[in-house]
Formats: C-alpha cells, structure tokens, sequence
C-alpha cells in the first residue's frame, strides 16, 4: 500500500513539474529583442532591410549596385553598437515613437526615403515609422537606430 501510495504521489509531483514547465515562461521570454528595419520608397526593388536579434547577430539585405541581384550578409553587430542599442530602446521610448500619426508630407511620397522598424521587446511589438509613427528625428532612439544603417553602410554588411 505504501508503494502504491508513493508511486502515486510520485507520478504527480512529475506532472505537476510538467505542467508548470508548460505554463510559467522562460526567462529568455523577457528579454527578448528582435530589431526589423526597412527603407521604402524611391529605392523601389532594391530597397535594404536588416533583421537583428537579441545577441546582435543580424541579416542584412541590399542591393550593392543599380540592376545587381540583392545579396544577404549575415553576421555580429559590434558591442559598442549592441550596448548602444540595449540603453535606449526602452518600452517608453519605444511607446512614445510608435505612436500613430497623420502626417502631412512623407519622404516617400515624392521619391524619397522613408524607415521603418518593427520591434520586439520582452515579447511586445513596436512599430515605428518615418511616415506615420511619433518619431523624434533628432532622438538618441531615432539616432541609434540610424546607427545600424550606417554601421552596414561603411561595412557592407562585413564584419
């Protein structure tokens, strides 16, 4: 009877185990941060994208010249710039730039270039725009994130 017994409380306390184990997050959940940046507009077909994830390796998409097929470069952002990143986006700058708005003239409209960045933070979603969201152009936000442009720009993409 007492073997039955322990077995019993045994069998349970392993399904409890596993039905927490399903239900309470990981702690990787919260710290979670997946960065998708994308220009629009004059560039047409050939417009970059990138993609970063939380340990700062990216994938970035562009076109190296006019009428060349779009190459994919894969690598690490640099420390510094992960660091960078990690200090601003914060949920209330994220909040604060995601806020949709009507603008009156974009980038974009006539020929130009417009950017926008969609954004994961310890699993919410942001969406900030060039033309459309609250952005502070001349923000650290808005800068740092500029960063990664530019970082891939002078590197094309190479670590």
């Amino acid at each position: 009877m007492i073997g039955m017994v322990a077995g019993f409380y045994l069998y349970l306390a392993d399904a409890a185990r596993f039905i927490v184990n399903l239900s309470v997050p990981d702690a990787e959940e919260f710290s979670e941060l997946t960065i998708t940046g994308e220009v629009y507009g004059g560039c047409r077909n050939a417009c970059p994208s990138f993609q970063v994830q939380a340990d700062g390796s990216y994938r970035y998409l562009y076109t190296p010249e006019a009428g060349a097929a779009q190459v994919i470069r894969q690598g690490d952002l640099p420390v510094r710039l992960r660091n960078n990143l990690k200090d601003v986006l914060t949920p209330t700058a994220l909040e604060k730039q995601s806020t949709v708005i009507e603008p009156l003239v974009c980038n974009s409209y006539s020929d130009g270039i417009d950017v926008q960045y969609d954004i994961t933070l310890n699993g919410r979603d942001y969406f900030i725009d060039s033309c459309g969201t609250n952005v502070d152009g001349a923000g650290v936000l808005w800068k740092t994130l500029g960063s990664i442009w530019t970082y891939f720009e002078l590197t094309g993409g190479n670590n």
